[in-house]
């Protein structure tokens, strides 16, 4: 899932840079979720041996996690400005496993509270085979790992909106397994948005606070904004908060977190919805997690 990659800055000509766009935000650094499903088989008497688990999963349905589902729409309004080739960076990932109690949406922090620590968390379990190719309806995912599938080239066009998906993979299908989510019509400030790196930077994220909001509204979703804040010249990342709601179509960031940073620090200001879902999938015994983002990714600076 996410991830953080530090977003080092650079200033090119004689436009001012950031080098590359926060990566989904999150560190995964010493950080994990672990299953509370390994049980330890011990001989009751010198008859019996330990069962050793089979190379299927099991055949009853159970409540824990045996897969997850992640598209992360990412559009950058100003490409040049954080050192991406593109407006568009759409990923796909899907991971397959024996049952596991943990969930790997645990790393988002409380609905209504901001944070500095930016860590998340990854979920332990023991992963099934992953030797051919999977699917999201129409979207290839290729092995990339013990139980993961994935495809990071994903096309704007091929990327159907407030649409079902059902997952095809060599262990099973799984019908209706995640809805896809749409992203924005407008966003306010609306300078967030230029697109050209001898303009950008020209919103203000205020000391004072900050209102953003965004339109359309997508009912049963969460919205989160990160503000990465950079050296005024771009060269040093110095800090970043997340603040995490409802999505309702607005968020009052405090200008408390920001006190501390240079008067023209750069920022780049992270849009991004969260639709996260379990259904169950019975040919895999369990529930299948979904995690669908989109994000934008804008520029300003501190003021």
């Amino acid at each position: 899932m996410k991830y953080l990659s530090l977003i080092f800055a650079l200033s090119c000509t004689q436009d001012v840079s950031i080098m590359k766009v926060y990566d989904d935000e999150k560190d995964t650094s010493n950080a994990s979720i672990e299953s509370n499903e390994e049980v330890e088989n011990e001989p009751a008497n010198e008859n019996d041996t330990p069962i050793e688990p089979s190379n299927e999963p099991a055949q009853e349905m159970s409540d824990l996690t045996v897969g997850y589902g992640e598209i992360h729409f990412r559009q950058i309004a100003c490409p040049a400005c954080v050192g991406s080739s593109g407006e568009f960076d759409i990923t796909a990932t899907l991971k397959l496993h024996y049952p596991t109690s943990a969930g790997y949406s645990d790393y988002l922090q409380p609905v209504g509270s901001c944070t500095t620590n930016l860590i998340e968390t990854y979920v332990s379990s023991q992963p099934l085979a992953s030797s051919q190719q999977a699917s999201f309806n129409g979207i290839t995912l290729n092995p990339s790992g013990q139980g993961e599938w994935t495809n990071g080239f994903i096309y704007e066009y091929q990327y159907e909106r407030n649409t079902s998906y059902s997952v095809t993979s060599e262990h099973g299908y799984i019908p209706n397994a995640f809805t896809s989510i749409e992203g924005f019509d407008d966003i306010q400030p609306y300078t967030l948005l230029w697109v050209d790196p001898s303009y950008a930077f020209e919103a203000v994220v205020s000391k004072n606070g900050t209102t953003f909001s965004w339109f359309p509204v997508v009912n049963n979703s969460q919205f989160e904004i990160i503000i990465a804040v950079y050296s005024p010249d771009g060269a040093q990342f110095l800090g970043a908060v997340s603040c995490l709601e409802q999505d309702t179509g607005s968020m009052f960031v405090p200008g408390t977190y920001f006190q501390s940073y240079p008067y023209w620090s750069l920022a780049a200001v992270h849009f991004i919805r969260h639709r996260i879902d379990k259904r169950p999938a019975p040919e895999l015994n369990g529930y299948f997690e979904s995690h669908m983002l989109w994000e934008v990714v804008g520029t300003g600076h501190i003021e």
